[in-house]
């Protein structure tokens, strides 16, 4: 059942859809890391998608622990009064958790990242050239499970 503070399952995939910068936190060897990410989801296979380096410390946290956390927030205005007890700021935010895999298929490489590139471009342009597609990768996160909370003002 959902408090008053926690967001639906359709609010959750709304901000997901909206929001453009997501944060990728994995840990390994009790040793936390989290980077800020440019992302897709794909509310219809209930993916996220992550254009990435070909090499660097994610890859070698992620070949140890696949179990990640994703999470965007929507900040809002801050919210003050008369007692430092009501200084708060608005927010939604949204948590997903599953497992993050490097996407192998050719196929779901080009249409994740095309699909990628469509929510961040601001002209038209052309799809990505195929001799780029063999010098990137790609994460997945296959999600398991979403949460979201806010602090708005009704």
């Amino acid at each position: 059942m959902l408090s008053g503070k926690d967001l639906t399952p359709e609010k959750c995939m709304e901000i997901l859809e909206r929001e453009q910068t997501g944060f990728l936190a994995m840990c390994r060897d009790d040793m936390p890391y989290c980077i800020p990410v440019n992302y897709f989801f794909d509310r219809e296979q209930q993916k996220i998608y992550i254009h990435t380096g070909l090499k660097g410390l994610k890859w070698d946290i992620l070949a140890h622990n696949p179990l990640v956390c994703f999470t965007v927030a929507d900040p809002g205005c801050k919210r003050t009064g008369d007692s430092p007890c009501t200084y708060t700021y608005e927010f939604e935010s949204v948590a997903v958790f599953g497992k993050a895999a490097e996407v192998e298929g050719k196929s779901e490489v080009s249409l994740s990242l095309n699909k990628l590139v469509e929510k961040y471009r601001d002209t038209e342009i052309s799809p990505v050239p195929k001799e780029k597609l063999a010098v990137l990768r790609m994460i997945r996160i296959d999600i398991e499970r979403i949460t979201g909370r806010h602090n708005r003002s009704v």
